[in-house]
């Protein structure tokens, strides 16, 4: 049975979901008053939420003024694919070893979800964070899972600044042809050609 989210992840999923549909801008402040009046609870979840996103690095705390929400820079983008890109590439090699047909068959149905033509960009963006992680839960490995599921979490924030941005409008690349050159390579047991798709697929993210 699933638990219910307490106030103070309620609270951190919305100012979340806030900076991803860009009510929240880069730089802007967030005062825990107006959030406190805003969302109708006590201070202390809602000071809980914005402390964690600090120490997330998502909000910066200035103390007697409020909470500041990041502002993601392309360098800072750029640096975390140049982490996944080694992280990914490792637990493409591991998880090959023992990969099975229903591992390839768990692929293959985020593709298939990915393939709905009612998608936003944003469920678009689930779709593609959920193969990279089901393909790095294949590695066994719990600490990979969840350095990787941070930084993919981080790129979404970022990708959302830069999406609602008027000055600096991006989209997302269509990434559907490289995970099915991965899986098809994987299934071909070429370990060297699934390693040189992975590559280009998180190449063609890179923001130059």
């Amino acid at each position: 049975m699933r638990q219910r989210q307490t106030l103070k992840e309620q609270i951190y999923k919305e100012i979340i979901d806030g900076i991803v549909s860009g009510e929240f801008k880069g730089e802007q402040i967030l005062n825990e008053q107006a959030l406190v009046e805003r969302y109708h609870v006590s201070k202390a979840p809602v000071r809980e939420a914005l402390l964690i996103l600090s120490s997330e690095g998502v909000l910066e705390n200035i103390p007697r003024y409020g909470y500041r929400v990041v502002s993601f820079t392309r360098e800072t983008v750029n640096d975390i694919m140049e982490f996944r890109s080694a992280l990914e590439d490792h637990v493409l090699i591991k998880a090959f070893l023992s990969m099975r047909p229903e591992d390839l068959e768990t692929l293959r149905a985020v593709i298939s979800d990915d393939t709905r033509d009612d998608s936003n960009v944003w469920q678009h963006w689930d779709w593609n964070m959920d193969f990279h992680l089901k393909l790095a839960a294949m590695a066994d490995n719990e600490y990979i899972y969840r350095q990787l599921k941070t930084a993919m979490n981080f790129l979404k924030l970022a990708y959302a600044q830069f999406y609602w941005s008027q000055w600096n409008r991006t989209s997302i690349p269509n990434d559907l042809k490289n995970h099915i050159r991965i899986i098809e390579a994987l299934e071909d047991r070429d370990l060297d050609l699934a390693r040189l798709y992975l590559k280009q697929d998180l190449k063609d993210f890179c923001m130059e």
